[in-house]
């Protein structure tokens, strides 16, 4: 078997384990790729034209721009890898990250959000952007915020109602580290911007800043607790090197009175932390917070949520380290992303044949400028077992791997991965469906 698996390897099949197989079904060629992300079509006429493929791309030097990408119904089209059609939405972005799609009930249409820039020079400029591609023609992008008190930078959005007025508003968190601090200062913001009662989205939406800190990832969930369940907003605090949660006390759930939202510090030892989610890690039936420690070794962490979280620990395991750039130079950093992925759609139980662990999902790696992508798989069932094996599926070189997507996106129930490659300027596809099912073709 391990002369088999050797083989393998060589021949560019790449497994996560003897168990748990992935294989390289394709590329779609983009220059500078780099957020993959999946916009769900809930309107899709056939299983193979559920998603559509979001790729952001940007370049460091200052005379070239960001862009984002859409591919509609990327699973049919992946069936002849050759001929995917692409429409760009947007291509004078400064530095676009996570492009992600705008749940239809907000404005009745499909949208786009594309939160923009970066602290690298003259890429700081950054807004909040809306897109429209409910036509066969996308409109836009318009601006949802404004630079009346300096220039920003913003990574993700997440729709939610903050005021209890029905309307899906946006939360999200913004930095600026100004090159010249005489035009501005070091700031950053956990912020919501209120949806209008028109819902108008081609000018500025009203800011409302919950508080100073937070600047790049963050997370929302429901927590349990004595004395009832909490809105909480996790927040990794890359610049402060912290994990922070805020909760508000409002028996609705609102966060339009600052008086009654608290924050507490989880944890200022691991680290520049990047980015973070919300999964039962270890299969006991309790959420817990994936963080990732970006650095030049950075480590995979789980923190379990405690019975309250407003006082109690946090205990915190490190379940993956030794991730290093490959190259070096400023901003450089290891690891990306981190998801709790399982190998079928269809698996909403603890339970997976595909798995060797059967309880426990795998966890999906962005390695970012350590240039590879990683499964880590749990060593055991126990719960209180938090050791992983790491597993590389991927290896783009002394390039940088981007933030990776996955789903079941031609309907075999198998789940499909997407790996931006941004130094060679294409996008990997990969499948956890067996060889004779794979229905993409060249």
């Amino acid at each position: 078997m391990e002369r088999n698996f050797l083989l393998t390897i060589i021949v560019g099949c790449v497994i996560a384990s003897f168990s748990n197989a992935v294989r390289n079904v394709g590329k779609i060629p983009l220059n500078s790729a780099a957020f993959a992300n999946l916009y769900e079509n809930p309107n899709a006429q056939s299983p193979s034209e559920k998603y559509d493929l979001l790729l952001s791309t940007f370049s460091g030097n200052p005379f070239t721009s960001g862009t984002v990408n859409l591919y509609r119904g990327i699973g049919q089209q992946i069936k002849n890898i050759g001929s995917v059609r692409k429409e760009v939405l947007a291509n004078r972005m400064s530095w676009p990250n996570e492009v992600a799609g705008v749940p239809e009930s907000v404005f009745g249409k499909r949208m786009v959000a594309i939160p923009d820039g970066f602290l690298v020079p003259f890429k700081d400029d950054g807004y909040i952007y809306l897109v429209d591609i409910s036509g066969s023609t996308p409109q836009g992008p318009y601006k949802l915020t404004d630079h009346t008190e300096g220039k920003w930078f913003y990574h993700r959005v997440v729709w939610k109602d903050m005021d209890g007025d029905g309307d899906l508003d946006i939360l999200t968190c913004r930095a600026r580290e100004p090159v010249f601090s005489i035009f501005s200062t070091k700031d950053t913001e956990l912020l919501w911007l209120e949806n209008p009662d028109t819902h108008q989205y081609r000018s500025p939406w009203k800011q409302h800043v919950i508080t100073h800190g937070p600047d790049v990832y963050f997370r929302n969930l429901k927590v349990n607790t004595t004395d009832g369940v909490y809105d909480v907003i996790v927040t990794t605090e890359f610049f402060a090197k912290k994990l922070s949660v805020h909760w508000t006390t409002d028996i609705m759930n609102r966060w339009n009175d600052l008086s009654k939202v608290h924050s507490r510090t989880v944890d200022t030892t691991a680290g520049a932390l990047f980015d973070v989610e919300i999964n039962d890690v270890n299969g006991d039936g309790r959420e817990d917070l994936l963080v990732v420690s970006n650095g030049m070794n950075g480590s995979v962490l789980v923190y379990e949520i405690p019975s309250d979280f407003r006082t109690d620990n946090f205990p915190r395991h490190t379940i993956a380290t030794n991730f290093v750039p490959r190259s070096t130079g400023q901003g450089k950093g290891a690891p990306g992303s981190a998801f709790c992925i399982r190998s079928r759609s269809s698996d909403r139980r603890l339970n997976d044949s595909h798995y060797s662990n059967s309880s426990r999902p795998m966890i999906l790696v962005s390695g970012d400028d350590d240039g590879r992508a990683y499964f880590l798989e749990p060593n055991s069932n126990s719960t209180q077992d938090w050791s992983y094996t790491k597993n590389v599926f991927h290896d783009a070189g002394s390039g940088t791997v981007g933030q990776i997507a996955y789903a079941d996106v031609d309907g075999d129930d198998f789940v499909d991965l997407f790996v931006p490659n941004f130094n060679l300027n294409d996008i990997s596809i990969y499948t956890f469906a067996p060889s004779e099912q794979i229905p993409f073709g060249y």
